[in-house]
This record gives structure tokens, sequence and C-alpha cells, in this order.
């Protein structure tokens, strides 16, 4: 299976910026780490794939987390990237499902249903910042490209896809294209006459399509040119020292009957399902240089 990876190109003497991405290892990698239904792989997978797009221009000291909270089956989808590529993310109930819908596809806006999507920039210093801005539809890409178009008034086009199935994830890709300063009508009409005759994305991805393809079949008409390449993959910051920090915090009386019991404890990664073990000694120890 080829590798996952980025493109960022501009467009229209620069007056536009398109990213586009595979992501077919990234969204087949969450699905088998959390176990999730085929909607919920579609939902969350187009929420990867969103924060993979995103976080092409962040440094070493940014991150950014997506968050939709809604009223539907999966409560709620986290998706979190940082420089690099590196992407991971969870579903608050990985097991939830919905019929498909009247047009034969996954139902991802009944299994979100009504809510908000937050998105929080975090950097090495200073306090985050998170906006917020109710779910136009569910379908993540429409949700996306409303966020632009609220937050940080800029017209965007977001196409997200996964083609999966009971088997697992076939193919999964995405492309955002936004407008820049100097962007004229007639490049606005090329770009919306492109996104409306794009076809799905994952169709595309799952035909061999490149990155670059998809840049061109939405873009072509721009003469984009390609400006960078970039690498994609799951990847979790979770380590056991940050878990230890994480037990700390649960405060003495909890660490003591931890230090008393008989059996190790456990505590897992939300974002990756990595588990770690700590005998009752390791807490006992962490009790005495915290006394």
């Amino acid at each position: 299976m080829s590798t996952d990876y980025a493109v960022s190109a501009l467009a229209a003497g620069d007056t536009v910026r398109v990213i586009a991405a595979r992501t077919t290892r990234l969204v087949r990698e969450a699905q088998a780490r959390h176990g999730c239904s085929p909607t919920v792989t579609a939902a969350l997978g187009r929420l990867l794939t969103g924060a993979a797009l995103m976080g092409i221009a962040l440094n070493s000291r940014e991150r950014i987390t997506l968050q939709i909270s809604g009223d539907g089956p999966v409560r709620g989808l986290i998706a979190d990237v940082a420089a690099g590529g590196h992407v991971r993310g969870f579903a608050l109930r990985p097991q939830a499902e919905r019929p498909l819908n009247s047009r034969g596809k996954f139902d991802v806006g009944g299994l979100v249903g009504r809510g908000f999507l937050h998105v929080t920039r975090t950097f090495d210093t200073g306090q985050p910042y998170t906006s917020a801005v109710p779910l136009a539809s569910g379908e993540i890409g429409d949700d996306l490209a409303n966020y632009f178009a609220s937050s940080e008034q800029i017209p965007t086009v977001v196409a997200v896809g996964v083609l999966a199935n009971p088997a697992g994830v076939l193919a999964a890709g995405g492309i955002i294209a936004q407008l820049l300063p100097g962007a004229d009508t007639e490049t606005i009409e090329v770009l919306e006459r492109g996104a409306a005759s794009l076809p799905h994305i994952s169709a595309l991805v799952r035909d061999g399509q490149t990155p670059e393809d998809l840049v061109h079949r939405l873009a072509g008409g721009l003469a984009p040119r390609v400006a960078g390449t970039h690498p994609v993959a799951f990847a979790c910051r979770c380590d056991a020292e940050r878990v230890m920090k994480a037990i700390v915090g649960l405060g003495h009386h909890t660490l003591a009957e931890m230090a008393a019991s008989d059996v190790d404890t456990e505590a897992t990664c939300d974002f990756c399902g990595q588990r770690y073990y700590f005998s009752p000694a390791a807490i006992r120890e962490i009790l005495e240089s915290a006394s």
C-alpha cells in the first residue's frame, strides 16, 4: 500500500492555496487501534484527514486539536495534529453505528448529530486559543469549511472522504483550497466549478490518484504549482513518563489505594489505545518521592 503524504500548492498567481493528502494508512491505523465501526471509521477518518491538512503549516511549537461534540450516537470525536504530520485521534463511542443513508452512503451526519466543532491552537508559550462554531451538517467537511468561513474569515473549499467496509479501510484522503488576498471573481468561479465537478475523494484515492493529482483535479484551471511535500502518519506523543505525571495528579488518597493493591494499575491512552502498567511498588515510590 502506498505511503500517506500531503502536498501544498499555490495557484492563480499565488492567490489560492491548495493542500491535498492521501490518508489511507492513517485512517486504517486509527480504525485498528480503536476497533471503530464502519460509520465511526468514516467520521473519525474525515476528521483525522482534516487535521492532517490543517497541520501542514505548523511549526515545532504548535498543535491543532479538532473536537466535535454532538448529540448523535458517537457523542464526540477528537483529532490532534502536531508538526511533521503527526496525527492521532479517537471517538468517544467507537462502536456506535447508523444505517446507511438514503443514498447508500455512511450516515456520518446522523452519527454525529447536532453540536459544535471546537478548534484549539496550542503553543509552547502562552494560553491555547479555542474557536467554537455550530456544526453545519455533521458531515465533517462542511463543518470544517464553516469554521474557516466563520472563525477565520477565509473562503474555503473542503473535501474529505473515507471508503470503508466491515473488512477495513479501502482509501482515504482530502483536499482544502483557500482564497488568498488578491483572488478575483474569475478565480473564484473556476474554483467553484472545480469543486462542483470533483468526484468523491476516497474513490479517486482508491483508483490511484496521488495528492498531486487531486490538486490538479480541483484547481487544474488555475495553473497550480506544488510548493512542498509533507509526511502524514498516525503518531502519539504518550509515553510512560507522561502517564505517570497524570497518575500523580489523581491525588494522595487514590495513589495510596493503588499502592496498597495487589494488582498493577493500568492506564490507557485515549488517543492511541496504548496500555501502561504500574506495579504497587512503583506507585509507592511515587508516594514516597511526593512526601
